[in-house]
């Protein structure tokens, strides 16, 4: 089995400003591939690299309900002429949702597929009809085929399914990687057009990391992202997780490219990329996956996406699932105030522990019985 679809399987089992910065990260570390049994007992929630981010829709705000309502009927009304104008927009103004969210990337997430995972395989199969009419009536957009890309990408992990990767069948396997590669061919075929789409790169980072591509290929596809769009912060938080132990960095890199990027990115829009960073890698898990934050930098994130955009419930939420775990207790109770009873299911799990952590400033919970890894 090649590098490639060896990595793309062991990978399955869980989910930069300049040259000068990429070719420092790329001279850290030689390119690392995972073994099997590293990834094999993780948790069935930490393997798809797409569905990482849990409140990314936030769709507690009203414009972001209202805006993915509006793309969703068009879509299904087939009115390709106006979904191009609504996403050229939103190229051209660069314009950003409550908590920072680009109305691009939102746009996206909207038509990446009919539904969850679990729509049926009648449902899937509409959506790509769909979308392959879109690109047929628009030969010369990138935006169907991105559209196209995300959703191969995301009926990779339906075919793949989610328990250990040990128990996937081969044939599985086997429709896992034809979808990774219908969806590399769709981002090649959008790149031949000529045309720059944000988004573009983003999932092509999620190609990469799932066909384990080498280093200085991956940091070289995100200093051409950023000298595009420096503004996008998805590529950081992409290239952050790959530097994770669990995919290909060491310990340590990712909390050093996040505080790097920051830097790099400056001010607040710095602090922003590094809270969104942390936010996605943290929270809201049982154990962080970057043990060396600055937790005063993310703080200070947190008021930039307040100060720019105003932040989100989620986003406060996940703060302050943050800070409890920090042991920061007065930032902590101030939160839990300006939460109020407003708490976020997508952090805290259920409001039971939600009440719990706002009673005693811990995360500590009731243990549970041992479930058997057949039902992972």
């Amino acid at each position: 089995m090649d590098k490639g679809r060896f990595a793309a399987r062991a990978c399955a089992s869980v989910v930069v400003i300049n040259v000068l910065f990429c070719a420092s990260l790329s001279g850290q570390s030689s390119s690392r591939r995972a073994s099997f049994s590293q990834f094999a007992s993780l948790a069935p929630q930490e393997m798809n690299p797409q569905e990482q981010r849990g409140g990314e829709e936030d769709i507690d705000s009203q414009p972001v309900r209202a805006f993915r309502t509006t793309v969703r009927d068009l879509f299904n009304q087939e009115n390709f002429q106006q979904l191009e104008e609504i996403a050229g927009a939103a190229r051209a103004q660069k314009e950003r949702f409550r908590g920072g969210l680009w109305k691009l990337h939102v746009f996206y997430l909207t038509i990446q597929g009919p539904g969850s995972l679990t729509s049926t395989d009648g449902a899937w199969n509409a959506h790509l009809d769909r979308l392959q009419r879109w690109v047929a009536a628009k030969p010369n957009s990138i935006t169907p085929r991105v559209a196209l890309a995300q959703a191969h990408l995301r009926l990779a992990w339906k075919a793949r399914g989610h328990g250990y990767a040990n128990t996937v069948p081969a044939e599985d396997w086997k429709g896992f990687d034809e979808h990774v590669r219908q969806g590399q061919e769709a981002l090649e075929h959008a790149d031949s057009l000529g045309l720059k789409d944000a988004q573009w790169f983003r999932d092509m980072q999620i190609v990469g990391l799932l066909q384990g591509w080498e280093r200085s290929k991956m940091d070289d596809l995100l200093q051409k992202a950023s000298s595009f769009e420096p503004g996008y912060f998805y590529y950081y938080d992409a290239y952050a997780n790959y530097l994770l132990p669990k995919w290909y960095g060491k310990p340590g890199e990712s909390e050093a490219f996040a505080q790097s990027i920051a830097d790099k990115l400056g001010g607040q829009e710095g602090d922003l990329a590094y809270f969104m960073i942390v936010e996605d890698l943290n929270c809201c898990r049982p154990k962080g996956q970057m043990q060396n934050i600055s937790w005063e930098r993310v703080k200070q994130g947190f008021a930039a996406v307040d100060q720019l955009y105003g932040s989100t419930n989620h986003q406060l939420n996940a703060l302050t699932y943050m800070a409890v775990r920090q042991g920061d207790r007065d930032f902590s109770q101030r939160l839990f105030v300006r939460i109020g009873s407003d708490w976020d299911e997508d952090v805290w799990r259920s409001k039971q522990n939600f009440t719990r952590a706002k009673a005693t400033l811990s995360l500590e919970r009731k243990p549970q019985a041992a479930q058997p890894e057949s039902g992972q």
